[in-house]
């Protein structure tokens, strides 16, 4: 009697995800800021939160590029507020404390995150306008030509030279 062969399941990979530097220079530059100035490195922290969620969270193609589009559009919320901060170290927690400055700075992020998700929406309609207007052009000089010289211009399907190069021996 033969002895069953047994078979070892494969073990399953992981795929490997996206590398991003996005993580060691943000904790190194807040470091940095916080070295000089801590209240202004406090602030950035704060109002980087959606940009740092989405780098520890965020899955899918092109993470580095949607990161990197809210993480810019973040900090453009975050920057009026720094030379304050900076002439001021202790308003910080008034800029942190106070509503309206978290709707600026985590309001620039949600403008960042609209344009990652509803960005590529507006330009695929924008483009099939255009496109779609390109080709009424088209058929307008089209037209154009037909009454100019006639049908003719359109070519005749059943024209011995039209097809010539499909013939054997054609040119």
């Amino acid at each position: 009697m033969m002895a069953k062969k047994t078979v070892k399941p494969r073990a399953t990979r992981r795929r490997k995800q996206e590398m991003s530097g996005f993580g060691p220079i943000l904790f190194i530059t807040i470091g940095a800021l916080a070295v000089f100035k801590y209240e202004a490195a406090l602030l950035v922290a704060a109002g980087l939160v959606p940009t740092i969620v989405l780098g520890f969270t965020g899955k899918g193609a092109n993470k580095a590029e949607k990161l990197q589009c809210v993480s810019f559009t973040n900090l453009s919320g975050i920057m009026p507020m720094i030379p304050d901060v900076w002439s001021r170290p202790s308003s910080v927690y008034n800029f942190i404390g106070d509503p309206m400055n978290l709707l600026v700075m985590w309001g620039a992020a949600a403008f960042g995150y609209a344009l990652v998700y509803v960005g590529p929406m507006l330009a695929s309609m924008l483009l099939q306008m255009l496109s779609k207007d390109r080709l009424k052009s088209i058929a307008q000089q089209k037209q154009g030509l037909v009454e100019l010289w006639g049908s003719d211009v359109l070519g005749d399907r059943d024209d011995p030279f039209a097809n010539a190069s499909k013939r054997p021996g054609g040119r």
